[in-house]
């Protein structure tokens, strides 16, 4: 019988395939819900890289998906924030590849400060005014912490990321989970029960909170008013690291150090030890390299005083001397042969002159001389006495010669 019905219904009635129901879906509500205003509260808001704005708009009961596109986003006045409540003017259409309804937003406009953020800021605000955020009450990290407690959620993508990265970079140490809720009502008692066990480890040298990303309700958490106090009242030295480099709460203000996400958090710790790591390697290699330096400084001080020593030495001084004697020597020897030439040569001038100037000489020449008998050469006429017997010299000989009157 049923089986009869289903063919007489499959008879009369036609059969859609899923991509013709969605398109007549589609048409339905695209001339039901054209240009239409909606209230509500941005949620979710993801701004794309080609201009594209991708949002949900929600009240306490419903929310639908919403999505303003670049060339209508450029000529408003009011671009979408997260958590803002606003109203939204366009037409509902329907994304066939998903088979998901939303609003195509041509026109939005600020409708007040959502509830959420207008809580967050006056929040805020009191604890600033109560001198909470002041950099002076803020403790010094420790620069290579080796005991690090841990305030998340077991199961969540941000522990695993926080541990990868850790793990990554050769990071040494301890972590200390203290699990908690980390969204939705029971999350903030969880959170600051898990912050008051791990102070009371005297071992724990860090503290971290953190979560991943997620919208400003999914993190509101962070942003109550005990588990700010708890931290801030928190004697271990700490980093709040949620969600990701545009999220801010107000743990990020309270705690010692704000790290964009949970993977900078890492990176921050794992740095440290990094660093220091680079710095035990390169006083390594320094120390190897001060053997090998003073070595050949001490070579070169070695070598420089055997060529001292070498120069200083008897022996290098006696050869030294012995070429200044040779040099000396030469020099002498050919002063001597010099003087002694024109001595020589002035004793044959001389000896030219003088036998010249000889009686020889002058006898040669055609003179002659005389001399009395005591052998005494007579120089003047009035030396001659009549009868005396004289000896003339002439060239060939002699003769006596008897003078007279």
């Amino acid at each position: 019988m049923q089986t009869e019905l289903f063919e007489q219904e499959e008879e009369d009635s036609p059969i859609f395939s899923v991509t013709q129901v969605t398109h007549e879906v589609k048409k339905s509500l695209e001339r039901k819900f054209r240009q239409i205003w909606i209230r509500g509260e941005i949620s979710n808001l993801r701004a794309h890289t080609s201009g594209h704005f991708y949002f949900v708009l929600k009240d306490t009961k419903a929310q639908i998906k919403a999505v303003l596109f670049r060339g209508d986003a450029m000529g408003l006045s009011y671009l979408p924030q997260e958590g803002d409540e606003c109203l939204a003017f366009g037409d509902i259409t329907l994304y066939e590849p998903r088979g998901e309804y939303q609003i195509r937003v041509r026109h939005l406009m600020q409708d007040g400060l959502g509830n959420l953020r207008a809580q967050f800021e006056k929040l805020k605000n009191n604890l600033l005014q109560e001198g909470l955020f002041e950099e002076s009450r803020k403790k010094t990290l420790p620069k290579l912490p080796t005991k690090i407690g841990v305030v998340t959620s077991s199961t969540g993508a941000a522990l695993q990321d926080f541990i990868s990265i850790l793990k990554r970079r050769k990071w040494g140490g301890e972590l200390y989970l203290f699990h908690a809720s980390v969204q939705g009502k029971d999350a903030p008692p969880a959170l600051i029960k898990a912050v008051n066990e791990a102070a009371s480890f005297k071992e724990i040298e860090l503290l971290v909170i953190t979560r991943g990303g997620g919208s400003l309700e999914d993190l509101w958490a962070f942003n109550n008013e005990s588990l700010v106090r708890t931290l801030a009242d928190c004697k271990i030295p700490t980093i709040s690291a949620i969600g990701h480099q545009t999220d801010f709460v107000l743990t990020d203000f309270v705690a010692d150090l704000r790290a964009e996400t949970p993977s900078g958090a890492a990176e921050w710790i794992s740095s440290q030890f990094l660093s220091y790591q680079e710095f035990i390697r390169e006083m390594t290699v320094r120390l190897q390299e001060v053997p090998q330096s003073i070595l050949s400084k001490y070579k070169d001080q070695l070598e420089l005083l055997k060529v001292r020593l070498d120069r200083s030495s008897p022996i290098t001084q006696i050869e030294k001397h012995h070429q200044y004697l040779d040099e000396w020597e030469n020099r002498l020897k050919t002063t001597l042969r010099h003087r002694t030439e024109r001595i020589s040569d002035k004793l044959q001038s001389l000896e030219h002159r003088l036998t010249n100037c000889s009686l020889q000489s002058s006898l040669q020449k055609g003179f002659s001389y005389f001399k009395n008998t005591d052998g005494k050469i007579l120089s003047s006429s009035k030396m001659l006495q009549s009868g005396a017997i004289v000896q003339a010299t002439f060239k060939d000989g002699t003769k006596d010669l008897k003078v007279q009157d």
